[in-house]
This record gives structure tokens, C-alpha cells and sequence, in this order.
């Protein structure tokens, strides 16, 4: 199952117009919009956090919020509106004339199935029971207080659960019916929601194929959205370029810009950014030890490998949390992280590692102490390529292992690796993601456990007043980067690259949403 990266916002730094629109033209109906992706595994909303899956899901289901493309604050979709009575009640009134997707194994054209306040509760409780990616938080309880009403409960406050993108924003509301009717695992192949696009077709990593939903809420343009599952960055950008797909929503190989910004016909969106770093499974020996972990750290020159290859398109890490996040970025912490080589040998030695054989690379007890960072296709793999180079040449055996997507996920959540290229989760929530023990197996690959970051972070995820929210979340972020269990490298601007007569496109955010009440994606003739 996908674990994997979630783009989140630059507000200051990165907002450009996300919109491709022709000024003053007068949207078009009809087309299809191809879209590249990396992979496609299956399509319950609630198992997976892969950038491909999650939009996908995000054209077929509805949720009750989605993010604003300019503000970045929580906006009305399936919820006309909410207010929070006191810290631990939340209150959602939907819409009303929302319906089911028709013409299809579960509802036949002409069923009218409404969507109502039953819907939610169920899709609430059912998320909280099986996702397998996200978190909602501590809900005491989820109840229908009429037809188009919805009462959630938490038993303290919950101040992300709207605001976080990775919260009630990825619960896309799912009719019971389906699940029942379709099971588990026949709802991930043929899902069934409320949103603009229907599915009609869809075959494990090769592509999917969805149909304009003629009953939906808010005007559609598109005939049909495919996605086309393109394995390696660099050849997105090659069908792109080729008109074979008219969006590529994530550029992860850098080097392309300089292609795409020669190109007449495509233009360059952004809205956010990832977390780029190196991360340890603490688990795996000799990674379970702080101090291989912090020689590793001194031994790069992460500076000289960001500048050879992302700047001016990112800025250097020395946390998880982005600028785009103030309650946890925190500059400070560029104090912990020392590009000392001697130091680091001095730090191995001491541990019990040295060249027992003249072959260059440091040993213990027989072993040679070997790197083997495992990564997906994309800029990031010249950047590792430059520091496993400069491991080696303090006597680690490091090397960079590219792999597809999917068993790159599967290697990292499943316990199986030891270095990997870490996740992004650079949104509102994403420390809790990556380091919290009750993620492990989840979204923490790192599979860190400390009993003081999970204190800190629970406390932060239930406390309202922003500036002890802001003081225990850089606490448990001190004490994760101290214990080296992530060696941040960079925040990477995050790109989509869009041929120019897709018109009104918003870069993904928690997934993709072509139809809102913001933007309603159309293609000029």
C-alpha cells in the first residue's frame, strides 16, 4: 500500500496564479484531460496517501472541505458551512441535491441516491476503522443530527482536524451500499462517490479512465480525465512535451525546468513544496545506534550536494517542518547538524569501526559498515548520488538504489530497508506522520519510537492556544532531529507542469480537485 508524499503550501515564497485560464475566454465543454502518474495501485480513498491514487480519489469523491487555492485555509465543497460550538464539537451542514454517481453496479441511471448526514457518519466511522494512511485524531463520536446535519465530538480539542488537509479534507464521503455490495477489495478497483468524475475503467499500473458525472453539483467541462501511469520522471516531461499527456502534477527531476521553460506551450505552477531527507529505520543494525547515525550526518556536505542540484529551487533543511509551517520551522536547529568528516571518523572509530583490511572501508567485527539508500526516480537521486560519494570517502560503502515506486513504499513502511530517501508530509500534520510511534507500519518508515516525542506531539494535536501548540511541537521536533533518526537535507519547491490550453488547473493539494467552487478545469479548442 502507498505511504507516501503529500505536497503542502509556500504561502509567502511559492503562490503563483494556479490557473492556466485564457483571460476573459468563455470555458469550453468537452475533452479529455491526460494526466501522467507514477503509479497506480488501487482506489479506496481511505488506504492509500500516494499522490496518484489520492487524485484520482479526489475526482471521484467528495469531501466535505478542501483547501482553498489561495488562502490555504479549510473552504466550503460538500459542507456548505461549520461552526464549532465549543473546543470539542464541530458541526457540519451539507448540501443539499448531491447525489450518487449512476450507471453502475451499485446505483442504475435514474437512482437519484442523495447524499445525506447517514453518509458521513458512515464514511467518519468507516476511516476511522480502515485507513491506512491518515488520522482524523481522537473522535469521541460521529451522529447525524438531522438529514443534512452532522455533529463530530472529540473527547479534547481537535484544532487540525479541518485545518489539515490530511484530516476531514481526505475523507471523501462513500455510500454504504457500495461497500457492501462490492466488498473491500471490488470498492478499491470500482469506486463509487459523489464527485464530478465517474470511473470507467481502470487497470492496475497502466492507467485509469473517468467519465463527466452529468448529475454533479457544479458545472463540469471535461468529457473525461485519463491518467497514464509513466513510471520515470523524465520521460512525464517527454510526453508532455509530445502531447501525449497535458499535465504532469508533480515535476520530481529538477533538471527538466530548464527544458520546460523553453517550451511556448507549457507553463510552470506552484503551490507548495516536500521535505527532502535521509532517513533511518532506527530498528535496523547498525542504524539502531545515534552514534553511526550522527557520523553519517557530519560526514556529508549536504550545503555543496543542495546547491549542485536544487537551488534556487528549494532551501536547505535542518528540520521536518517547512517554512510554509510556523508552529513547527524552526532555523535554530541548524545548530545540530555540522559537516565535520574527521569528526565523524573520529565518532565510527570510537564505535568500533575502522579499515581492519586496507580495502578503504571502515568494519566491525568482520562487517564493512554499508550505506544502501534506497530511493524512487526523480532530482533527488543526483543529490544522494553526491553524498554517498562523499560517505565513501570517509570509508562507508554507500551507494543509491532507485527503485519503482511501489516497492520503494512497500520496502520502506514494511520495515524492510535501512536508508531510505525520506518522506515528504510536509503539510500541518506532518511531523505526527513520520515520527509518532502509533504510525509505525503506517507512515512512519523510520519506525521511531520515543515516548517523549509521542507525549509532546499529543499534547500539541489537542491544544488550541497557538503559542504552547508552536512550543511543544518544536520540542518534539528538537528531539527527533537530536536523536538523528532524519538527516534533513532540503525543502523542495513542488511543480506541476501544464500545457497551456488546460485552463482554471490548481496544482494538487491532499489530492487533485479540477471542480470547485474556486476553479472548473477546462480545455481551450
Amino acid at each position: 500500500m502507498f505511504k507516501r508524499i503529500a505536497l503542502s503550501v509556500l504561502a509567502a515564497l511559492l503562490v503563483v496564479s494556479a490557473s492556466a485560464s485564457v483571460f476573459g475566454a468563455t470555458p469550453a465543454r468537452g475533452g479529455t484531460l491526460k494526466v501522467s502518474a507514477s503509479s497506480i495501485q488501487q482506489l479506496d480513498p481511505y488506504k492509500t496517501a500516494a499522490n496518484d491514487e489520492t487524485n484520482i480519489c479526489g475526482l471521484v469523491f467528495d469531501p466535505l472541505v478542501i483547501i482553498s487555492k489561495d488562502n490555504f485555509k479549510p473552504m466550503p465543497h460538500l459542507a456548505q458551512k461549520w461552526e464549532t460550538p465549543d473546543e470539542n464539537t464541530w458541526v457540519f451542514h451539507l448540501r443539499k441535491g448531491v447525489y450518487f454517481q449512476e450507471g453502475n453496479e451499485v446505483f442504475k441511471k435514474g437512482a437519484k441516491r442523495e447524499v445525506t448526514a447517514d453518509d458521513v457518519v458512515y464514511s467518519i466511522q468507516r476511516f476511522l476503522k480502515v485507513s491506512t494512511a491518515f488520522t482524523l485524531g481522537d473522535i469521541k463520536s460521529v451522529k447525524a443530527l438531522d438529514r443534512y446535519t452532522v455533529e463530530i465530538k472529540t473527547p479534547v480539542p481537535n484544532p487540525f482536524l479541518v485545518a489539515d488537509s490530511n484530516r476531514i479534507p481526505s475523507v471523501g464521503i462513500v455510500p454504504r451500499e457500495a461497500i457492501e455490495k462490492l466488498g473491500e477489495d471490488g470498492f478499491a478497483r470500482h469506486p463509487i462517490g459523489s464527485g464530478p468524475f465517474a470511473l470507467k475503467s481502470f487497470t492496475t499500473d497502466q492507467g485509469a479512465v473517468l467519465e463527466r458525472n452529468t448529475n454533479y453539483w457544479l458545472p463540469v467541462y471535461l468529457d473525461k480525465v485519463e491518467f497514464v501511469v509513466i513510471p520515470d520522471p523524465t520521460v512525464q516531461i517527454l510526453a508532455l512535451t509530445a502531447g501525449e499527456v497535458d499535465i504532469v502534477p508533480y515535476l520530481f527531476n529538477l533538471d527538466s525546468m530548464a527544458t520546460v521553460a523553453k517550451n511556448p506551450k507549457l507553463t510552470t505552477l506552484s503551490r507548495g513544496g516536500s521535505y527532502r531527507g535521509l532517513g533511518f529505520n532506527v530498528t535496523k543494525p547498525p542504524f539502531d545506534e545515534l552514534e553511526v547515525r550522527d557520523a553519517i550526518s557530519k560526514a556529508m556536505d549536504i550545503d555543496a550536494a543542495f546547491n549542485a542540484v536544487v537551488a534556487p529551487h528549494g532551501e536547505r533543511a535542518y528540520g521536518q517542518c517547512a517554512p510554509w509551517l510556523p508552529h513547527g520551522y524552526d532555523p535554530s536547529l541548524k545548530s545540530l547538524w555540522e559537516y565535520d568528516p574527521k569528526e565523524a571518523v573520529a565518532i565510527l572509530n570510537k564505535a568500533g569501526f575502522r579499515d581492519t583490511n586496507g580495502d578503504g572501508i571502515l568494519d566491525r567485527n568482520g562487517k564493512p559498515l554499508k550505506v544502501e539508500i534506497k530511493t524512487i526516480a526523480g532530482s533527488q537521486v543526483r543529490t544522494l548520488t553526491i553524498l554517498a560519494t562523499q560517505l565513501k570517502k570517509v570509508g562507508i560503502d554507500a551507494s543509491v538504489l532507485q527503485q519503482d515506486t511501489a516497492v520503494w513504499v512497500n520496502d520502506v513502511i514494511d520495515g524492510n530497508t535501512q536508508v531510505f530517501f525520506d518522506f515528504s508530509f510536509a503539510g500541518t500534520t506532518g511531523l505526527h506522520s513520520l515520527f509518532h510511534s502509533s504510525s509505525i507500519g503506517k507512515t512512519n518508515g523510520h519506525y521511531y519510537s520515543s515516548s517523549t516525542v509521542d507525549s509532546l506531539l499529543d499534547a500539541a494535536l489537542k491544544t488550541v492556544d497557538y503559542k504552547k501548540l508552536t512550543s511543544l511541537w518544536k520540542q518534539a521536533q528538537r528531539k527527533i532531529m537530536e536523536d538523528k533518526a532524519s538527516i534533513p537535507l532540503y525543502f523542495e519547491w513542488g511543480y506541476s507542469i501544464v500545457n497551456k490550453k488546460v485552463n482554471d488547473f490548481v496544482p494538487p493539494w491532499g489530492g487533485m480537485h479540477l471542480v470547485t467552487l474556486e476553479n472548473s478545469v477546462w480545455i481551450s479548442k
